[in-house]
């Protein structure tokens, strides 16, 4: 009896932990719409150029950008799709968590996207580097 009362808080300690692998996913469901994550990037201070490279070889009809911690000056997006095609993207000159989250539309719908290339930079009075996410909706 006493084994099993000592085992429960280590059961549900490793039910916790599950729970928060499964929920760290990197696909979630809402609405039955599914959301893939294509990447992450930390954004220095100065004005820098990233890749996010897309890995898999699904087909998406919109994006969003999130942005975790501070604010990102965005200068440039532009997402470049399998078959060679490119599409320039208008963000908001400045990112923060509160007006990120913009829905962007891709041209001809279903695409297969390749990489989405960023020209931007963070404020220097930011705390911590600011992080930049890309998410693709099925």
């Amino acid at each position: 009896m006493k084994t099993q009362i000592f085992k429960a808080p280590y059961l549900f300690a490793l039910a916790f932990v599950l729970f928060l692998v499964n929920s760290a996913s990197v696909t979630f469901a809402q609405n039955s719409i599914t959301w893939d994550k294509l990447g992450t990037k930390v954004v220095d201070y100065a004005i820098d150029h990233d890749v996010v490279t897309a890995s898999n070889q699904e087909s998406y009809n919109s994006l969003k950008v999130k942005v975790n911690n501070g604010t990102v000056n965005v200068y440039k997006v532009t997402i470049h799709f399998a078959n060679g095609d490119t599409q320039d993207v208008k963000l908001p000159s400045e990112l923060t968590k509160d007006n990120d989250g913009k829905l962007i539309d891709l041209k001809g719908n279903q695409r297969l996207i390749e990489k989405v290339t960023f020209w931007y930079s963070s404020k220097m009075s930011d705390k911590d580097k600011s992080v930049v996410e890309i998410w693709a909706r099925k």
